[in-house]
């Protein structure tokens, strides 16, 4: 984080836990606490910090800690999310 020109540090969660074969598993415990670590180093930094948030509730909680950018989904899962409540009430 001490490179001159970042500008924001990114944690992503799906990317984190593939490349310590996890893939899908953003919620282990092994990537979990390496998001901790990462979180932790940029905080210190005081490099500007963002993430990924699956929900309002986490939204909030990663504002608490911090975090300056937050996505709230990625083109497939906010497409996901979208077709499941659709479905919402729809007697099956």
């Amino acid at each position: 984080m001490a490179t001159p020109g970042i500008d924001l540090a990114v944690i992503g969660p799906g990317d984190l836990a593939t490349s310590i074969n996890k893939r899908g598993l953003p919620d282990d415990p092994e990537v979990q606490a390496l998001m901790k670590r990462a979180e932790e180093g940029i905080l210190k930094s005081g490099v500007p910090i963002g993430g990924v948030a699956r929900s309002a509730e986490q939204a909030n909680s990663m504002i608490d800690r911090g975090y300056v950018a937050l996505a709230l989904g990625f083109d497939w899962s906010l497409f996901q999310r979208g077709i499941a409540a659709s479905f919402e009430g729809i007697k099956r």
